[in-house]
């Protein structure tokens, strides 16, 4: 039987959150970078530095915090700045996070950037002129992964992802994902019931807008290899698998395929902790997105 996808909040559903901003004269942002974290005072630094290093157009930084205890607040307080906003409550989960920082986002365009990734140097000049120039509803680029602070992987992002929408995620690699804030005015925002996968159900309702989205090989994240939709891949897999379902793929081939899926990452997970080597060349074979990264490199800082 076909599951119903479940109907996705708008920024309405956050009018009261929004109203906690006050209002300026200023003109808006050209950029606001959403941050969501909890209990990552760890890593956060280096993110909210990625940020601010950034050249070009007006960029603010909305922070959520989910209720840190581990000193996350009093680190938001040393480094953000006057244009930038923070708050600190309990969420309903990470879509519900998300969504708060959409709804208090002033920019034209928006992205998230968890406490644990960070930005290349001009990342953002870069992805608004892909952006402005392609006339698209958001852009996105390659995707850099660390293992113990080092670069491990690139994955990259793919043009041709609308072709594979209906089945499953494509490597359209959500942090490095610069959109039109209006995109979220027109499709809403990231369902609550979905805790790993959201994005994805986020990209079937603007694949069925119309919307559009190019890739910028020259746009380049980078990501920590521990976030919660690696470390609980059978939960994300399955995730993809009811979305898929819900938007109109065969049930039973969408099973097989989540199935074989979660079989197939068990066992590269076993074989890289035996033999990387092995596991870099047969998993480059399999999946043209992913690059392993040769060249030994230093740690980042």
């Amino acid at each position: 039987m076909k599951k119903l996808h479940p109907v996705a909040p708008t920024l309405m559903s956050y009018a009261a959150l929004t109203a906690r901003r006050e209002a300026v004269s200023a003109p808006p942002p050209c950029v606001s970078i959403i941050t969501v974290v909890r209990n990552g005072a760890a890593t956060l630094a280096r993110t909210i530095a990625s940020v601010q290093a950034q050249q070009g157009p007006g960029i603010e930084h909305v922070v959520v915090d989910g209720g840190s205890t581990d000193g996350t607040q009093a680190l938001l307080e040393r480094h953000l700045r006057a244009q930038d906003f923070w708050i600190s409550e309990p969420d309903r989960g990470i879509a519900d996070a998300f969504n708060k920082g959409v709804a208090l986002a002033r920019g034209t365009y928006v992205q998230f950037l968890n406490a644990d990734d960070w930005l290349s140097d001009g990342q953002l000049a870069r992805a608004v002129a892909t952006l402005e120039q392609s006339g698209a509803d958001f852009v996105f680029g390659d995707l850099v992964f660390y293992r113990d602070d080092r670069p491990a992987f690139v994955y990259r992002g793919d043009p041709h992802y609308a072709d594979g929408l209906r089945t499953h995620l494509p490597p359209v690699n959500h942090p490095t994902l610069l959109a039109r804030r209006a995109l979220f005015e027109r499709v809403g925002l990231f369902c609550l019931e979905h805790r790993y996968a959201m994005e994805y159900d986020w990209l079937q309702r603007v694949q069925g807008s119309g919307g559009r989205g190019v890739h910028d090989p020259g746009i380049v994240g980078h990501m920590t290899h521990e976030g919660v939709s690696n470390r609980a891949f059978r939960g994300t897999v399955r995730e993809v698998r009811d979305i898929a379902v819900a938007y109109g793929a065969p049930v039973w081939p969408a099973r097989v395929r989540a199935e074989l899926s979660i079989a197939k990452t068990s066992l590269s997970h076993w074989v890289r902790a035996r033999s990387p080597r092995l596991y870099d060349a047969v998993r480059g074979r399999i999946n043209r997105a992913y690059v392993p990264v040769a060249t030994p490199q230093e740690p980042v800082r």
